[in-house]
């Protein structure tokens, strides 16, 4: 499993948090819009004090339908947000609708929409990444952390090496031609190319330390002299 820390260019609620900057909106964990045929639904909790501000400037925010305040609770409140139905179930199906994703963590400010995604392989992540971008959306990736089982592997390597050398090996890095360059790696992973390559030869050269015996590498070792 990986857990990724994004933030997204999405448009929803800008116009609203813009005279609000230190505002937060936390989104309900557990749901999935609620749709009709106009509307889809979302519930957040605000923090940030400035709710009546925020409240007027709702009205002329183009990216939203309404809002509905349902309860405070001491310095917060919950809200429903009701967003242009196509718009915004585009957006929730891109990140949930076709893949094994789950929202563990996801705020709204007027930065963006900084979103913590749990899913089962790094590949998930470059097909949301690439939907996006096709449509035009600001996507950054800000960290990816890995739970690795190194299945069939005895080689001593770290986590960061192991999962680098499969999704390399997954994604056809060592393919003819090659299926994905250096440069796209390494910016999946948010590393330099440099970086990435000292990984992978560092993980190939402790898997060929742990398969072949001493006498083989000896041979090399003179070969190459």
């Amino acid at each position: 499993m990986i857990t990724a820390n994004l933030s997204i260019g999405l448009p929803f609620l800008r116009e609203s948090l813009a005279g609000v900057p230190e505002m937060r909106l936390t989104i309900e964990l557990g749901q999935f819009p609620c749709a009709d045929e106009d509307t889809a639904t979302l519930l957040v909790w605000a923090t940030g004090d400035e709710f009546d501000r925020f409240e007027a400037r709702i009205g002329d925010d183009s990216t939203i339908v309404d809002a509905v305040l349902l309860a405070t609770e001491d310095s917060t409140r919950l809200y429903r947000i009701d967003f242009p139905r196509d718009d915004f179930s585009s957006a929730f199906s891109t990140l949930f609708g076709t893949h094994e994703t789950i929202l563990t963590d996801g705020i709204i400010t007027a930065a963006g929409w900084e979103l913590t995604l749990r899913t089962l392989d790094r590949s998930t992540l470059s097909v949301i990444h690439d939907r996006f971008r096709e449509q035009g959306t600001r996507v950054d990736l800000y960290s990816i952390r890995s739970e690795v089982e190194k299945r069939g592997v005895t080689a001593d390597l770290s986590d960061e090496q192991y999962e680098t050398l499969v999704e390399a090996f997954d994604r056809g890095y060592f393919d003819i031609p090659r299926g994905v360059t250096q440069t796209e790696l390494a910016e999946e992973f948010g590393i330099s190319g440099q970086a990435l390559s000292e990984r992978l030869r560092r993980a190939t050269a402790a898997i060929l330390d742990d398969s072949l015996d001493g006498s083989v590498k000896r041979s090399i070792r003179e070969f190459y002299r």
